[in-house]
């Protein structure tokens, strides 16, 4: 009977929706004498595929709603049913006919605002389903917390895969994926001769540097085949669509993983460990990793499957084969993704072993066919790269070889970062904070769980030149930890009672939720250049003519910034979190929220006055409020492992860079870090406010950074500083083909403070 129910709900909805999208249509046509069908979306309408999944998802919504409500838990209300319906049938109306009703949308404007419908019913969606939870955490959650997610990942994945092609190491899984589903092979050799890139990009790809070959021509990939043989099937069957659409299965089963997980520490907190799930599931960045092709959504499933079953051998007897299947299958296989995860995988044989005696004998004999496999990977490396380690070296794995500034600003950066830190792309994750405090004074056995889990892999991470993960969504790298991450996040969910709380988790939830709006909005935002800065900060900074980017931290080009933001926070957080308790229970969730609202919008709108204010200290020239008249980046934006080099903007004879200064004084000192390139001739850097000479500098030394420091000079407030470069001899030609230039790295300004003039860069 239920089922029948269900179909026949199913059905009046997919109706329902075909029924209004005609008649709509039909009503747009006759208002402007156009046919119907020239309203369906051109082939190259961005949002065409999304229309093409809208009855789909909606179809598999109503079903996990009716299902949730046969397996115990809540329907949603009849009243928001319909405002779903009628929000998802206006959006299809407006997606439809934009163009006819003379409305300038943009697609990505279209697409926050299916994203925003989405998020609505996602989130009324998970309330309903607490109720299955019940009062202690089972040991098998419902499949319809896998399916929720599954469902919010398949109905973002073809708007997001068509926005950008495959980036970073993606082309190549893909078509190392390709071969394995079609010639049944690991050669490319014919695959890159055949063009077969051409099936999932536009842009041809060659063999990478370090790709091994054999003596008839063959060529392999550098790259593992684990990940491309979890692919190869939904390649086969769907090509890129397939391959995407896999890594999101994995990536549901990793949230409905975690949840399951939860049990182990937190039985009794199951709706806090609900809270926890849905911010591993619904926020970035695994929201944003579900639709890319990296080995770090199979690496967490694998880890979080191994640690689970390590976790229950600690109250029960093991099964037969448990302890082989459950966490040596899943710890093998980890480095067969990436080598680096064995720093996940061996933490975890050591917890089994040291949390679970009853195990001890099988985990033994388990280390010593994991010993003989992993000797046995080392030595095929060896074979096929001429190095056990493949592309990295013995030095990497020295910590002793790094500074303790290394270790901070790789430490500080992951979490932290403007552009590559957890934080930054999901504020929301900032609940850590409190949670590891509570935490670390009232849970030593789970603090001891995770620093024996995560330390070692963030410790060879941290000091890594590369830290953040280049050509990805931020913290990618880090992504393997997220299910030990969204454990710290239980109890600050737990103990949320408290005005504080509620106001701050209003705050942080807000701004998350427009965050994630924009990154699948406009996905491309979440691939940031090594440089320092962020697409959405540097629109800010554009349009405000201020420096708004020195406000944030960054640990690519570190600043004041870098070093405030983690301290103030973490103490912000962690005292605002208890402080005050309330005492009405749920009848104060209002003010605090409200609260909460304020001060987000208050901070917002200090960004931009506080870049307008705040006194300019250092200048990055190539920053986007800087007015540049000729000239170019430098080292240019494509560099590969950009952040090894100083940045900056190289200046040619007749170019120049207007600089806006906010006032910190009458008088200022200005210091140049820069570096003069000579093609056969000389140059002088002229120093202007406005119109007005202020000093001027000729570099003496070639292909060095140097350090030009001036005296105090006048200053008035409101006036900009110019950077104009002319040749000394402007009669004279030059030897080389390129006029010669001057690199400027930044600009020093020191208010009130005498300095002098010229000396090596340390």
């Amino acid at each position: 009977m239920r089922s029948r129910e269900a179909r026949s709900d199913a059905l009046a909805v997919v109706r329902t929706l075909a029924e209004v999208l005609f008649a709509a249509s039909a009503s747009l046509a006759l208002a402007f004498r156009t046919s119907p069908s020239k309203l369906a979306p051109a082939a190259a309408d961005p949002l065409r595929s999304t229309l093409v999944v809208v009855p789909i998802v909606a179809l598999a919504l109503v079903w996990i709603d009716r299902a949730c409500a046969a397996r115990g838990g809540r329907r949603l209300a009849p009243a928001l049913r319909r405002a779903h319906l009628a929000a998802m049938l206006g959006l299809s109306v407006l997606t439809l006919g934009r163009g006819a009703l003379g409305l300038e949308l943009s697609a990505p404007v279209v697409a926050a605002g299916w994203a925003l419908l989405l998020a609505h019913r996602v989130y009324h969606q998970t309330l309903t389903l607490r109720p299955l939870l019940g009062r202690r955490l089972p040991e098998r959650p419902s499949t319809l917390f896998f399916f929720l997610p599954l469902v919010v990942y398949l109905a973002i994945t073809p708007w997001m895969s068509a926005q950008r092609p495959p980036d970073g190491d993606e082309p190549y899984y893909l078509l190392l994926a390709h071969s394995l589903s079609h010639d049944l092979d690991a050669d490319l050799a014919n695959n890159y001769a055949e063009e077969d890139w051409r099936t999932f990009m536009d842009r041809p790809i060659a063999p990478q540097p370090g790709d091994p070959t054999g003596p008839d021509g063959e060529v392999y990939s550098r790259h593992n085949e684990m990940l491309p043989l979890l692919l190869a099937p939904g390649y086969r069957l769907a090509g890129r669509s397939g391959a995407v659409m896999t890594l999101a299965a994995m990536a549901a089963l990793l949230a409905w993983l975690f949840l399951r997980l939860g049990r182990s520490y937190f039985p009794d907190s199951p709706g806090a460990v609900l809270l926890a799930t849905s911010l591993v599931a619904f926020a970035p960045p695994l929201l944003l990793y579900a639709v890319e092709i990296w080995t770090e959504v199979p690496g967490a499933v694998l880890a979080t499957i191994a640690l689970d079953r390590a976790l229950v051998l600690r109250r029960r007897e093991p099964r037969r084969w448990e302890v082989l299947l459950g966490i040596g299958l899943p710890v093998a296989l980890l480095p067969l993704l990436k080598l680096r995860f064995v720093l996940i995988g061996l933490p975890i044989l050591v917890l089994a072993w040291w949390r679970a005696p009853r195990a001890r004998r099988q985990l033994v004999a388990l280390g010593v066919i994991l010993a003989l496999l992993g000797l046995g990977f080392l030595v095929s490396n060896q074979v096929r790269f001429g190095n056990p380690l493949k592309m990295h070296s013995s030095e990497e794995l020295d910590l002793a070889h790094h500074s303790l500034g290394e270790f901070a600003r790789g430490g500080v950066g992951l979490f932290f970062d403007s552009a590559f830190g957890l934080f930054a792309v999901a504020p929301l994750w900032l609940v850590v904070l409190p949670g590891l405090a509570w935490v670390a004074t009232r849970r030593q056995t789970l603090l001891a769980d995770l620093g024996l889990l995560s330390l070692p892999y963030l410790a060879l991470l941290a000091p890594r030149g590369e830290w953040y993960g280049g050509w990805s969504p931020p913290f990618r790298y880090g992504l393997v930890l997220l299910p030990l991450l969204g454990l710290l996040a239980v109890p600050a969910f737990e103990h949320r009672r408290s005005r504080g709380a509620r106001a701050l988790l209003s705050a942080l939830a807000l701004v998350t939720l427009v965050l994630t709006l924009a990154w699948v909005a406009v996905p491309g935002w979440t691939f940031a250049f090594a440089d320092g800065k962020t697409y959405l900060l540097d629109h800010l900074s554009r349009i405000t003519g201020s420096d708004v980017v020195r406000i944030f931290p960054s640990t690519i080009r570190p600043r004041l910034a870098t070093w405030l933001w983690p301290p103030l926070l973490a103490a912000l957080l962690i005292a605002g979190w208890w402080w005050p308790r309330s005492r009405r229970g749920r009848r104060s969730l209002g003010p605090p929220r409200a609260t909460g609202t304020a001060l987000l919008l208050a901070g917002a709108a200090l960004i931009p006055l506080a870049g307008a204010r705040w006194p300019s200290h250092v200048i990055e020239i190539e920053d986007a409020q800087v007015g540049h008249y000729g000239g170019h980046l430098h080292p240019s934006r494509w560099t590969v492992d950009r952040a090894r080099y100083r940045g900056g903007w190289v200046l040619r004879p007749g170019e120049s860079a207007t600089l806006p200064v906010v006032a910190g004084g009458d008088r200022v000192a200005v210091t140049i870090h820069a570096q003069w390139v000579s093609n056969g001739g000389e140059v002088l850097l002229e120093l202007r406010r406005g119109e007005h000479l202020l000093a001027t500098w000729r570099p003496q030394e070639e292909r060095r950074w140097l350090v030009h420091e001036t005296e105090p000079m006048p200053w008035t407030p409101g006036e900009p500083l110019v950077l104009a470069l002319r040749a000394v001899e402007p009669g004279t030609k030059p030897t080389a083909a390129a006029p010669s230039g001057l690199v400027i790295d930044r600009v020093e300004l020191s208010w009130s403070a005498e300095v002098s003039s010229e000396r090596a860069d340390p």
